[in-house]
């Protein structure tokens, strides 16, 4: 098993925090917004599924909702897509675990991401990733 975490402070209320990523329009503001063609659909519930997707850069990722509660957890599968197919390990698709927490500390929001994968995650590039999405999200006001 592999796990990265990796912790952001957001200037903006739990709530907002939150809403960015079960929003897909203030999604789309800061997870790859530099891939113009990127589609966002989130149905944040229970049982409920996310897919966001990049066809000219062929690269995507989807899951199931696991635990939803507003404002502090979110809890999901992670399934990456290549040209629009679940990445997989002879013939069987990987599916990580992330589990998103936000902590209120007044005007600001402690946001934490753990992902585990049986992938090595960093080698994978996962941890650039999120980083690099992360950072996007410190801008959000």
């Amino acid at each position: 098993m592999s796990t990265i975490t990796m912790t952001r402070t957001v200037q903006t209320r739990p709530e907002r925090a939150y809403d960015a990523w079960t929003d897909a329009e203030l999604l789309a503001t800061w997870w790859w917004p530099h891939l113009p063609d990127t589609t966002y659909q989130v149905d944040a519930r229970v049982g409920g599924s996310f897919r966001i997707e990049s066809g000219a850069a062929s690269l995507g990722v989807q899951g199931e909702f696991l635990a939803v509660e507003p404002p502090t957890l979110l809890r999901f599968t992670w399934v990456w897509l290549t040209e629009g197919q679940p990445a997989a390990v002879d013939g069987t698709p990987v599916v990580d675990t992330v589990e998103v927490t936000f902590a209120d500390h007044g005007e600001a929001t402690e946001v934490t991401v753990r992902h585990t994968s049986t992938e090595d995650l960093v080698a994978g590039g996962a941890q650039q990733g999120w980083n690099d999405c992360l950072d996007r999200l410190e801008q959000l006001r």
